[in-house]
């Protein structure tokens, strides 16, 4: 069949535009390409001349830095002693001198032009921040702080130098990339080494250490080690030989050996685990050596830019010329063919689109309305126009669109089916959970040990939880869970019994609420909710913290607000959660690892109940839901329900054995209120 559309614009046109455009792209994309070639061959001609001149400075301050850090982490534990202070006084001197060079340097205009923003920036905040020294000497030279405070704040200055590195010695991919960021990470590997240093000199200056200064000792040391346990191995061969026969020599295994002396000690013994010159002479070694490492593989890094720059340049130079040769060729070719293509790329074009832009769109249309009355061979016909390979590209287009509506009717009656699946799973498992919360009770009731009664409220609470999953289950198949209650519920209680259906149910504090209830017919789904929002709180924030749960009255409704006190989450994710809970969406399986999100999203439409994220004042998350007042009943009386803080809710158990003090909360509270 073929369709027969009127033309509404000259086919040369269409043809012209198709020519121009593609080919307008194509000198765009080669010239941009040949642009792009020749300028990273000059960048990379260029790295090693540019860190040369910026990054070696930097450098030079960093080591400064990390010895003034040394002798004035040794001043501070030593209380001011005169030797450390002497020494002390000669690094800042050292570190003057190098930061003068390294702000001369930056302040070189002409020089400056060979950065690009994020380098040029980068290096203005490095000189920034050692600028800015002269508050931490004051506060080291009147020792207002402690040493492991002027070591963090040392440490802090020398920070930016690492980013500065890295953007200076910046390559876009390849080999010399990689061996940039291997270099650079070794570097950080090496102020791990010198961290270290200062730490053990502090403690051999004090005597000892704190337990947490030697929590960070050691962290310090592990982090040494796995940088260059990690970035180690990835050395080009001299390079990594170069460090082979420094940890197999006897810097290295000294190093090696005072380290395992160390941690050993513990934090009273590191002051004396070992001697004082014996480190001095066996870190200063280690540093060298390690520094030497670095340097030869910036040497190297530099030498291989340099010659990889010229190669490039050169070969962007021939591939220019063959990619300008290729246009023109092509344009001379495109102008030939165009002239027979007019009168069948039309009807390709016309037929084409009333099948993409009209037919196949209401075909969809009615699969997502769930009509699966579809026939593929009158709704998506395969196209027939001719038998050259203009008529076999139509008949390709049309086998597309034809298999694209058979797979759309696949998918509906896969939809179907795994909804029927989960449907079917989770009746089963209702029945089956209700006739085991049954023989629970019955348990329950006649046991008399309290031992064993406290072991049968943990089964029971257990039980409790897998019904609420068989419950989701029927919730992501779009069918109603099967519990149902017929009278009003206090909403304290469905506070109590969503809690009772959470893991860590004794972290949970329910406060004083008013007295309000809910409709029986709502009971079901927004216990539901609340379970999942409360089951999420206590995921997601430090088991030794609480999960809070109010509730109050508001002219809309009632609101409930689960707050816990995790690490919270971004706004960005803030917001892409409200738009999951506010919107109806289909499941989808790929949002496995947002179930909850789907489950409450799906409940909250059902009863009209409004549930948004917001963030804590403090930290952690607040879940608020509100319930309108059409699903609300005011009892008889004024006044608020108990106050529970962390409430211990259990089952009537009339004239039996009380619930024992770790009894799960609310657990048989789902039964209890029916």
């Amino acid at each position: 069949m073929r369709l027969q559309y009127p033309h509404r614009r000259s086919i040369r046109a269409k043809l012209l535009a198709l020519l121009v455009l593609p080919l307008a792209s194509t000198v765009g994309m080669w010239a941009f390409g040949a642009a792009s070639a020749l300028g990273d061959a000059w960048s990379l001609t260029r790295v090693a001349q540019t860190y040369q001149y910026f990054g070696e400075p930097v450098d030079d301050v960093v080591e400064a830095l990390q010895a003034e850090r040394r002798s004035s982490v040794a001043y501070l534990a030593g209380g001011g002693r005169d030797f450390a202070g002497g020494q002390m006084a000669t690094d800042r001197e050292r570190t003057t001198r190098a930061v003068t060079v390294l702000r001369e340097h930056a302040a070189d205009t002409n020089r400056l032009e060979e950065l690009d923003g994020r380098q040029r920036a980068r290096l203005a905040r490095m000189v920034k921040a050692v600028e800015g020294i002269g508050a931490l000497r004051d506060d080291v030279q009147y020792r207002d702080i402690p040493w492991d405070e002027a070591l963090k704040r040392y440490s802090e200055v020398i920070e930016p130098s690492f980013k500065v590195r890295s953007s200076l010695g910046a390559l876009r991919s390849g080999d010399l990339a990689a061996r940039t960021a291997v270099v650079n990470e070794l570097v950080r590997g090496r102020e791990m080494l010198s961290r270290e240093d200062a730490m053990i000199t502090a403690g051999q200056t004090a005597g000892n250490l704190t337990q947490g200064q030697y929590h960070d000792l050691v962290g310090t040391i592990d982090s040494r080690r796995l940088l260059y346990g990690l970035y180690a191995p990835e050395l080009p061969a001299p390079q990594r030989a170069l460090y082979e026969d420094f940890t197999d020599g006897p810097v290295g295994s000294a190093l090696e050996g005072m380290e395992a002396h160390i941690r050993a000690a513990g934090a009273e013994q590191v002051g004396s685990s070992v001697m004082h010159g014996h480190w001095r002479a066996t870190l200063d070694a280690s540093l060298n050596e390690l520094a030497g490492i670095d340097r030869s593989g910036g040497r190297d890094i530099g030498e291989r830019a340099r010659d990889d720059g010229v190669a490039l340049l050169v070969s962007a130079l021939a591939s220019g010329g063959v990619g300008l040769l290729a246009v023109a060729v092509s344009i001379a070719v495109s102008v030939r063919i165009s002239r027979d293509l007019g009168t069948r790329l039309t009807a390709l074009r016309d037929e084409a689109l009333a099948l993409s832009g009209t037919r196949l769109p209401e075909v969809m249309h009615r699969l997502r309305r769930g009509d699966e009355n579809v026939d593929t061979g009158l709704d998506a016909p395969v196209l027939n126009l001719g038998h050259d390979e203009i008529g076999q590209v139509g008949r390709a287009f049309g086998t597309v669109q034809r298999a694209a509506v058979e797979a759309a009717l696949d998918q509906a009656r896969l939809r179907r089916g795994v909804s029927a699946v989960f449907t079917n799973l989770a009746r089963r498992s209702q029945v089956l959970l209700h006739r085991q919360l049954t023989l629970l009770d019955t348990m329950e009731r006649r046991a008399q040990d309290p031992v064993e009664l406290e072991d049968l409220f943990r089964l029971d609470h257990m039980t409790t939880r897998m019904r609420r999953h068989a419950e989701g289950l029927l919730i992501l198949s779009g069918n109603v869970p099967g519990r149902a209650w017929r009278r009003p519920v206090r909403m304290v209680e469905v506070v109590r019994a969503a809690v009772g259906e959470v893991e860590d149910y004794p972290r949970v504090a329910v406060r004083r609420m008013p007295r309000v209830a809910l409709n029986g017919p709502a009971v079901a789904d927004v216990l539901h909710l609340l379970a999942e929002l409360i089951e999420n709180a206590t995921a997601f924030s430090p088991p030794e913290t609480k999960v809070t749960v109010r509730g109050e009255r508001v002219p809309g409704g009632f609101v409930l607000e689960i707050s816990d006190r995790g690490l919270g989450m971004s706004r960005e994710r803030l917001e892409e959660a409200n738009r999951r809970l506010c919107a109806v969406q289909d499941f989808d399986l790929p949002d496995t690892d947002r179930l909850g999100l789907f489950t409450v999203g799906r409940l909250a439409a059902r009863q009209g109940v409004r549930v948004t994220l917001r963030a804590a004042e403090d930290r952690g998350t607040v879940a608020v839901v509100l319930v309108p007042q059409t699903l609300l009943v005011v009892p008889d009386g004024d006044g608020e329900d108990a106050e529970t803080g962390e409430f211990r809710a259990g089952p009537d158990t009339g004239g039996r054995t009380a619930v024992p003090a770790g009894a799960p909360a609310g657990a048989a509270a789902g039964r209890s209120m029916a």
